[in-house]
């Protein structure tokens, strides 16, 4: 398992990018299967940055965990935010025109489609959002 300690700035997000390119390519991912992890990554930790630490005590840290099984790519982003489980978070109704729908939520509906799996711990007063996509 690969891990890459990161600033709570969106800043951070092309290095982010760039590591988690790295290690599909050195794994033999296919271009596909990475570029939807890379975009369900950004998106998470875009939110993390965006929500996780409005309001809340510092320190704040964010650690990206990467493992590339035969199987699949497994991420985890910890965090030290606010508690928030986005597995619990209702799927947008997308049907709805825009000007109708509540603000939030593609965000997450974005995670979900690209991944195969999407789980959520608090563990030590930290968030653990897992992501997990098949290799194939």
């Amino acid at each position: 398992m690969h891990e890459l300690c990161i600033e709570p700035h969106a800043s951070e997000i092309s290095r982010l990018i760039d590591w988690v390119e790295a290690g599909c390519r050195r794994h033999g991912i296919a271009d596909d299967v990475t570029f939807k992890m890379k975009l369900a990554l950004e998106e998470a930790v875009m939110n993390v940055i965006s929500h996780a630490f409005t309001g809340w005590p510092p320190p704040h840290t964010i650690l990206v965990r990467l493992d590339i099984t035969p199987d699949a790519i497994i991420a985890e982003i910890v965090d030290n935010g606010r508690p928030f489980d986005p597995t619990t978070a209702p799927d947008p109704d997308l049907t709805l025109p825009l000007d109708k729908r509540h603000p939030g939520g593609l965000g997450i509906h974005l995670m979900r489609s690209l991944t195969d799996r999407l789980g959520y711990a608090r563990e030590r007063s930290n968030n653990v959002l897992r992501m997990e996509k098949a290799r194939a």
